[in-house]
C-alpha cells in the first residue's frame, strides 16, 4: 500500500510516454505572496503558463492561480517533441530563453543562431526531451516567477515550497474529475460564486472563449447592411477568444493515462458538457447541499462512471486530490505493475467499484 510517502519524480512520472498530472505548487509558508497587494502576480502566471504552452510538448488541461497556491492539470506529449524537426526544437528554446538587448528586452532569434543549434544534435537531444518534461516545465515556471516576485520586494530568499507535487491521473474519469475540482477551487475557497466570476481559471477561459464564439458566429450571420443588430466582439474579446483557443488544449484532447487503459475509459466529454457538469456541481457545493444530481446530468456521470455518492465530498477535500494517483482499480493495478510495488491507493474514492462476478 502507498500513503503518505514521498517519491522520486521518476517513479511517478514516465518520461517515455503520454501522462497526465495534477501539478500543485504553494507558496513558501502558504503565505499569500499572490493575493491582497499582490494580485497582479496571478496575472504574471496566467501569462507565463500561456507563454510555456505555444513552446513545450505539455497540453493544460485545467488551472487555478490561487492567491498563495497553484493547480495545474497537464498531458506531456513526448510523442508530438519526437516527431519536432531540430530547427523547431531550436525555435520552441528561443521562445523559453530568447536572446536579449542591453536593457533585456527579448529578441527576436536571427536564421542562423537557430541553425547553429538545429546543428548541434547533442543539444537537440537534451532539449527535445526537456519540452515534453513536467519537471522543466514547473521548474521555469516557478523559477521565473520567483526571481521577478523578489525583484519587485527586493528581497532573496525562496518564493515556492522547495518541490511541486504531481500527481498522475490515470484515466479519462480521473482526468476530468481532476479539471472540476480545480476549476471550482475558487468556488469552494469562497472567492467566487460562479464558474464565469472565478478569476485566473480554465474555466473562466472556457466560458469566455465561448461567449466570444457564440458572438463571432452571430456576427458572421448577419448582412453587412444591418452590422449593428448584434454585439460585436472588441478587439480584447477577439484577443482573448484567439489566445485561448492557441494554448487551453480542448477537452477532446483530455486523453487517459496511456494506450494501455484507454479501453477502460468512456469518450470525452463536449465543451458544454464539461461547462455543465462543473457549474451544476459548483451549485451543489456553494449551497451546501448533497441532494441528487439534476436529471440532465446524469448522462454525463453515466459516462465518466463516477460514485456520486463521495462526488460532493470530494470536490469539497483538497488532499483527496493527492496521493499516489487517481485512477479505476484496473488503472491503479497497471500503475503499480510499472512502479513495481503492491498497490496505489486512490483517495477520491470517485470511480465506482467493479461489479461483483
Amino acid at each position: 500500500m502507498v500513503t503518505g510517502m514521498t517519491f522520486p519524480r521518476s517513479s511517478l512520472v514516465d518520461s517515455g510516454c503520454a501522462g497526465s498530472y495534477h501539478l500543485i505548487s504553494r507558496c513558501v509558508r502558504r503565505a499569500f505572496l499572490c493575493g491582497d497587494a499582490a494580485e497582479h502576480r496571478r496575472q504574471w502566471l496566467t501569462d507565463a503558463i500561456r507563454l510555456q504552452s505555444t513552446a513545450f510538448c505539455v497540453d493544460v488541461l485545467a488551472y487555478a492561480i490561487m492567491a498563495n497556491h497553484l493547480h495545474i492539470v497537464v498531458t506531456t506529449q513526448p510523442d508530438r517533441a519526437v516527431a519536432l524537426t531540430p530547427l523547431a526544437v531550436a525555435e520552441r528554446w528561443a521562445v523559453l530563453f530568447p536572446l536579449r538587448d542591453d536593457e533585456g528586452n527579448p529578441l527576436p532569434p536571427a536564421l542562423d543562431y537557430l541553425q547553429a543549434r538545429a546543428n548541434d544534435a547533442e543539444w537537440i537531444a537534451a532539449r527535445r526531451a526537456r519540452l515534453s518534461s513536467v519537471s522543466w516545465y514547473m521548474k521555469l515556471l516557478k523559477e521565473r516567477i520567483a526571481r521577478r516576485a523578489n525583484a519587485e520586494d527586493h528581497c532573496t530568499g525562496h518564493f515556492w515550497e522547495g518541490r511541486f507535487t504531481s500527481v498522475p491521473l490515470l484515466d479519462h474519469t480521473a482526468v476530468t474529475s481532476c479539471m472540476a475540482y480545480v476549476d471550482l477551487n475558487p468556488i469552494r475557497a469562497k472567492c467566487a460564486d460562479r464558474p464565469e466570476t472565478s478569476d485566473f481559471t480554465s474555466i473562466q477561459a472556457r466560458i469566455t472563449d465561448r461567449e466570444n464564439e457564440r458572438k463571432a458566429i452571430a456576427l458572421s450571420a448577419v448582412p453587412d447592411t444591418t452590422p449593428n443588430i448584434v454585439p460585436t466582439l472588441t478587439a480584447g474579446e477577439a484577443g482573448a477568444a484567439s489566445s485561448a483557443a492557441a494554448w487551453l488544449a480542448p477537452l477532446r484532447r483530455c486523453v487517459p493515462y496511456s494506450e494501455k487503459t484507454a479501453a477502460l475509459c468512456p469518450g470525452p466529454l463536449s465543451r458544454d458538457d464539461y461547462l455543465t457538469l462543473v457549474d451544476e456541481t459548483g451549485r451543489l457545493i456553494h449551497s451546501g447541499k448533497r441532494g441528487a444530481i439534476p436529471a440532465h446530468l446524469a448522462p454525463i456521470l453515466a459516462r465518466l462512471d463516477l460514485d456520486f455518492d463521495t462526488w460532493l465530498t470530494t470536490m469539497c477535500s483538497p488532499s483527496r486530490f493527492l496521493g499516489g494517483a487517481i485512477g479505476s482499480a484496473a488503472a491503479r493495478a497497471a500503475e503499480a505493475v510499472r512502479r513495481g510495488i503492491k498497490w496505489v491507493v486512490d483517495r477520491t474514492k470517485i470511480h465506482k467499484p467493479p461489479a461483483a462476478a
